[in-house]
């Protein structure tokens, strides 16, 4: 099995990355600020329940978007 990584630059523009790079960032603000969010209003659950599925759906997203074939 091949686990090397090669991020293609034709496939991938610039743009795209950039793109990429904001949703991330937007991402992890939202997480940032549901984690302020539920300890400045003491609301009753942990704010993990709201970040790690956030995350997770994230990182399959993106996963999918980068190991997509030409198809």
């Amino acid at each position: 099995m091949n686990l090397s990584f090669h991020l293609d630059e034709a496939r991938y523009p610039i743009r795209m990355r950039w793109f990429l790079a904001g949703a991330w960032l937007l991402i992890l603000a939202k997480c940032a600020a549901v984690a302020w969010a539920i300890d400045h209003w003491n609301v009753p659950i942990h704010a993990a329940w709201v970040i790690v599925p956030t995350l997770l759906i994230a990182t399959l997203a993106t996963g999918l978007w980068l190991g997509a074939g030409d198809e």
